[in-house]
């Protein structure tokens, strides 16, 4: 019973200490907005600074969609990869023969070597993307 008295008792001192600390934290803001260096900055500055926050954000905006059409395009990548093998898999188990078996093969392999062929020539073009919307954004500040 007296250990929930107690626990009573501290409810209303934590409740206090956080509304005190709510004061403190206003209390704080009110003196740096009456500061005297809030007049240092020309309101140019700020709005330089502004501008580049935003041309940031686009940037950002810009290197997402990038990725995930990257993404996208080598998500299907994977997908045919996969069905190659289960081509593969299925040619093979109908084979009767060394030749048809062969032929499976050489065929699975003609068909992954084009994929690497693409695979070399999607990631140059991927990179490039990349460097392009860094490169725009290096040398305006913005999109724009």
């Amino acid at each position: 019973m007296a250990q929930a008295q107690a626990a009573r008792i501290d409810e209303p001192r934590q409740t206090q200490n956080r509304g005190d600390d709510v004061r403190q934290a206003q209390r704080r803001i009110e003196e740096a907005i009456a500061s005297p260096m809030t007049g240092v900055l020309p309101t140019e500055f700020v709005e330089m600074g502004k501008q580049r926050v935003e041309a940031l954000m686009e940037m950002q905006q810009e290197l997402f969609n990038v990725f995930q059409e990257i993404n996208q395009a080598w998500f299907d990548r994977v997908r045919s990869a996969a069905t190659i093998n289960s081509e593969l898999i299925a040619k093979l188990t109908a084979a009767r023969s060394m030749p048809e078996t062969a032929e499976a093969y050489q065929q699975c392999v003609g068909k992954r070597m084009e994929m690497l062929v693409e695979d070399g020539r999607r990631l140059l073009a991927d990179s490039q993307k990349i460097v392009s919307v860094g490169s725009k954004f290096l040398t305006n500040g913005s999109a724009g």
